[in-house]
């Protein structure tokens, strides 16, 4: 197999890696960071942290790629729960981009606690397989056959324990609304004026679409 060309390759890092953090940093902190800052931090830090040690041998790689299990099925569990179950598919997209205490999304200093508890509860218990994964030698018991299903295990214990919390321990009270706020499709007819919309591709004549004007 013919490996890319160079150029390919950093075009690939570039798009997959690099830009995407940078562009998820700045959004947290665009007071302070911007897209050209991140990609500094991170160029930086992805030559700090080796990663060629990590594909050096076949058994660190699937060592390294099994642990996403670990974190992406907590993390998804969390989210569903959240957004079907707990929400019921119901956020107020405006609300999302309010900053500060008087914003619905705030919950406690900005940070949503009980996500942080269940994904904690999910992630503990895969904690020892993931060891063993990384180092045979460890003695963890029979807490590694976990392991095995992490991603499935991960986020069934997230997804119950999230909808638990919220259910009888501490409910989202400011969080929930009666009807999905969500911005204005083309082509609804809400109140308001008309805007002048752009030509459709393959039309020449521009295409007149209602538009919501809402007050936030």
């Amino acid at each position: 197999m013919t490996p890319p060309p160079p150029s390919r390759s950093w075009h690939l890092t570039v798009d997959t890696g690099s830009y995407p953090f940078s562009n998820d940093v700045t959004g947290i902190w665009p007071k302070y960071i911007n897209i050209f800052r991140a990609t500094c931090f991170i160029s930086v830090f992805c030559i700090i942290s080796t990663p060629w040690n990590i594909i050096k041998n076949a058994a660190g790689l699937l060592a390294f790629l099994s642990g996403y299990s670990c974190l992406m099925g907590p993390l998804a569990g969390v989210m569903v729960a959240d957004y079907y179950i707990i929400k019921k598919r119901k956020l107020n997209i405006h609300a999302m981009y309010q900053d500060g205490p008087e914003g619905i999304y705030w919950y406690t200093g900005g940070f949503n606690l009980r996500a942080f508890i269940a994904f904690g509860v999910a992630v503990a218990p895969l904690m020892p397989g993931f060891a063993k994964s990384i180092d045979p030698t460890l003695e963890v018991g029979e807490a590694w056959k976990i392991y095995a299903f992490a991603w499935l295990f991960g986020f069934a214990v997230s997804f119950t324990t999230y909808i638990g919390i919220n259910w009888y321990v501490w409910p989202q009270t400011v969080s929930l609304v009666d009807e999905a706020v969500l911005p204005p499709q083309k082509g609804e007819v809400l109140s308001g004026g008309e805007v002048e919309g752009e030509s459709i591709e393959g039309k020449d004549e521009p295409t007149k679409v209602s538009v919501l004007k809402e007050e936030v």
